[in-house]
């Protein structure tokens, strides 16, 4: 199998694989599994693969609680409009795998 690094959707492609394991980990409650998943995010940033909103799929969500994996849902006074994933949540991605914050627990 032959990979063309300069795909033009190659970014988006390796987020929808990350976004696929981060729901595996939450469907069998693995731990380890998403630790790892954090470490290939971190190592891939740090390799210039650029972050994309979606990244926040990775964590639990400061605003309505879905898990990693999972999509928000509307809450009163956080109302998600066309979005799949509150403001909030994202913001709280680029700031945990930018090393910002510290990671929250995702399954716990």
């Amino acid at each position: 199998m032959r990979i063309n690094i300069d795909e033009p959707d190659a970014v988006e492609k390796f987020w929808e694989g990350m976004r696929e394991v981060a729901a595996a980990a939450t469907r069998h409650q693995d731990d380890d599994l998403y630790d790892a998943l954090v470490k290939i995010g971190r190592s891939a940033l740090a390799q210039g693969v650029e972050l994309v909103p979606s990244s926040g799929f990775f964590l639990q969500c400061p605003i309505c609680s879905a898990r990693s994996g999972q999509r928000c849902i509307n809450v009163a006074g956080h109302v998600l409009g066309d979005s799949t994933l509150h403001s909030e949540r994202v913001e709280l991605a680029e700031k945990a795998i930018s090393g910002e914050v510290p990671l929250p627990a995702p399954m716990r």
